[in-house]
């Protein structure tokens, strides 16, 4: 799902072109980078560079292979408004941003599909790992539900899912996006999951396929309009999630979950866990209202609570 945090898209990109020749970048924190010759560009970077995920765009946005920057120069500012690993994807759908904006600029194919399977590749190159589905989530407005099928390139499906505006309204009401103040980063998750992927552990692939089964019984429950359903699917979801990765919480994440617990139908951390952000699905509009007071007014969660949206294109 797609949403917007505090009215605005969590993250986001501008590419210009300049007539100074070159590379400029810049962020939201004040860092920048000039490269005077695009073409010394190379990868593997320093995991500590916070600029080697928008080098990683532009080498695999084959900007730099070509001609384009023999006439022009580029300017390339990002910035994000949520904090890193928390769980919302953002470094994946900035990366989408980042590639997205350089294939427009080149005017190359910027679909959704050629888009995601290059972040594929740039996250390869960051050493980062991470899949499809967060650029998908990001990439693609509103609620969706996705799959992928074995194929080179990958072959991917985005089904919107035609909610109406009584069931994004319950959502919008009942649904609590909060920051726990905590991160984590998703790699390091990723490759205990995929090592015990590949030794074969029967409870780990067992745990997979059923989040796969949840994904589709989740697509009937809002085509139903059933919220209360979607709650107890984030409630098994997060018990396989801690089947996955016995460290995907702590001490903190479950007691705070024990406060939420009498208010809501369900509740989750998103991504990898053990920090980010959590969803509070509660029981009613009501008793969403009494459980945020209660997040903002707890001196023992120093937690916060955004208002958001699903984002969507019209």
């Amino acid at each position: 799902m797609g949403i917007c945090l505090k009215g605005s898209r969590p993250v986001g990109t501008i590419v210009e072109t300049t007539a100074t020749a070159g590379v400029f970048i810049c962020d939201d924190t004040d860092k920048q980078l000039y490269i005077e010759d695009p073409s010394s560009i190379a990868a593997p970077f320093d995991h500590n560079d916070p600029f080697r995920l928008v080098k990683s765009a532009l080498l695999v946005s084959g900007i730099i292979q070509g001609s384009f920057l023999l006439s022009t120069g580029l300017k390339i500012t990002t910035w994000a408004n949520v904090p890193r690993g928390s769980g919302l994807g953002t470094s994946s759908i900035l990366a989408a941003a980042v590639v997205k904006g350089l294939l427009q600029i080149m005017e190359e194919d910027d679909s959704n599909e050629n888009v995601a399977r290059l972040v594929l590749v740039l996250e390869q190159i960051m050493g980062t790992g991470g899949g499809w589905q967060d650029q998908i989530g990001g990439l693609y407005p509103g609620i969706k539900f996705s799959a992928s099928f074995p194929a080179v390139p990958l072959r991917l499906q985005v089904i919107p899912l035609m909610a109406s505006p009584q069931l994004m309204l319950e959502l919008e009401q009942r649904l609590l996006v909060v920051f726990t103040g905590q991160v984590r980063l998703a790699n390091r998750v990723l490759q205990k999951v995929v090592l015990r992927y590949l030794q074969h552990d029967n409870l780990l692939i067992s745990s997979i396929k059923r989040l796969a089964e949840l994904a589709k019984i989740g697509r009937e429950a809002l085509m139903n309009g059933d919220v209360d359903e979607l709650g107890e699917i984030m409630l098994e979801a997060w018990r396989l999630h801690q089947e996955l990765d016995p460290y995907c919480s702590n001490e903190f994440v479950d007691r705070l979950f024990e406060l939420a617990d009498p208010f809501c139908s369900g509740y989750k951390l998103v991504g990898a866990g053990g920090g980010g952000f959590a969803l509070l699905l509660a029981k009613n509009a009501d008793f969403a209202r009494e459980l945020r007071h209660l997040l903002e007014k707890s001196s023992e969660f120093s937690v916060k609570v955004y208002d958001w949206n699903i984002f969507s294109e019209h």
